[in-house]
């Protein structure tokens, strides 16, 4: 059964969504994507966990069928968005999913509700902007308010897939001509979001300070990641209480379209504390562990489960 659910927070509206799993095994997962995902278009992702658990998704304030949300309003305030849907839907403690942009949110709310984050998935995500990126965020505003169209998807491709002829990507034809077709689509209203959305990211994407993360998290990304690439990822997991890290073979930030059935495995083992060793489709898992911040890089334990 699914369950829609419209939803205002400071005036801004955006709605989220449920579909039931009566049969489920783990907790609620909740899904929060990036900056061009839209509720109900997680694909082969939400059916395989729905194999397994109830599933949330979510269009916050500034993307998908949400209003806009103006730059200003930083990451915390999409986290208290994402927690007023989760109090209605999913109030015990829930696994959480944030993909690329969502990653961000993801962190902030489970940062600021330890007491309802069961286990964290943090995939294609990065502990600051470097300057390369940020040039190039800059870029493709830019060319989607000039009315560049061809040189704003080019520029967001660029950023996102990794084109080199030496490495092998899984789907990488087929991935590259739906992206292309659904960024040709965008709508005039779809590029103020993504204007506003790259905004917010430059100026308020850095981890927060203080404490991080308590509960356990598990960091992913393509071994291929042009964006957020392994070692900008890696640094995200370093810098939470429990962490561990792998990257997905043959996949690169587009890793949620490229082996799906891959990333579902590794996500559903985790968020129900099986054994991560010995996977074939990712590189051997690190884990992380430390008790302060200021112990920082942590050492690397082999994850034996």
């Amino acid at each position: 059964m699914e369950e829609a659910i419209p939803l205002t927070i400071d005036g801004y509206a955006y709605s989220g969504r449920i579909v039931h799993q009566p049969d489920a095994r783990l907790a609620p997962i909740v899904l929060v994507g990036g900056a061009f995902q839209y509720q109900n278009a997680w694909g082969r992702l939400e059916q395989g966990f729905r194999e397994v658990a109830s599933v949330v998704t979510v269009d916050l304030p500034g993307w998908g069928g949400a209003d806009r949300l103006p730059a200003r309003y930083g990451f915390d305030f999409l986290a208290e968005a994402l927690d007023q849907l989760l109090l209605k839907v999913a109030p015990g403690p829930v696994n959480v999913l944030g993909t690329s942009y969502g990653s961000a949110v993801a962190h902030r709310w489970a940062r600021n509700h330890p007491e309802r984050a069961g286990r964290v998935a943090l995939v294609g995500t990065m502990a600051h902007l470097t300057e390369a990126v940020r040039d190039r965020v800059r870029h493709t505003v830019r060319m989607a308010e000039q009315g560049k169209r061809e040189e704003f998807v080019e520029s967001v491709l660029e950023g996102m897939v990794c084109f080199s002829p030496r490495v092998t990507i899984s789907r990488r034809s087929t991935v590259i001509r739906c992206l292309s077709r659904a960024l040709h689509d965008m709508s005039a209203e779809d590029l103020v979001k993504y204007r506003e959305n790259s905004r917010r990211l430059l100026d308020h994407a850095e981890l927060p300070g203080g404490p991080g993360v308590r509960v356990p998290v598990l960091v992913a990304t393509g071994e291929h990641d042009p964006l957020a690439t392994p070692a900008l990822s890696r640094e995200v997991a370093a810098q939470c209480a429990d962490a561990r890290f792998t990257t997905l073979r043959d996949a690169d930030h587009l890793v949620h379209l490229e082996c799906p059935e891959e990333l579902v495995d590794l996500l559903v083992r985790f968020f129900s504390d099986a054994p991560l060793a010995g996977l074939e489709y990712c590189h051997p898992v690190e884990r992380f562990r430390h008790r302060a911040r200021a112990q920082l890089p942590a050492p690397r334990i082999p994850e034996g489960r």
